[in-house]
């Protein structure tokens, strides 16, 4: 999950730096600074991360208020280890919003 997020912030990066759109990544290995997420208007996490930012809290680093759009890619995997965090966060971000 890790290697596919860093993928897709790549190739997001380069086809909306014209816009100047800022796309960070927030992985176990990656963790933006309060003042990056500021200034980032796509932010790709995997489920895990998601999962702990949004269950313990962030220290303000990132309102549930601020996320306008919530997409979640390989959701087929609902039917396999890691579905059962995807299905909390779901429920979880609904409950938020």
């Amino acid at each position: 999950m890790k290697a596919l997020a860093a993928e897709v912030v790549c190739t997001l990066g380069y086809r909306l730096r014209c816009l100047n759109v800022t796309v960070k990544e927030m992985t176990g290995d990656v963790m933006p600074t309060a003042r990056e997420l500021e200034n980032t208007q796509i932010l790709v996490a995997t489920p895990e991360k998601w999962d702990v930012i949004t269950r313990k809290g962030n220290d303000g680093l990132l309102p549930a208020t601020e996320v306008r759009l919530f997409i979640i890619d390989e959701v087929h995997l609902l039917h396999e280890n890691r579905g059962a965090v995807i299905e909390t966060l779901v429920a979880r971000m609904l409950r938020q919003v």
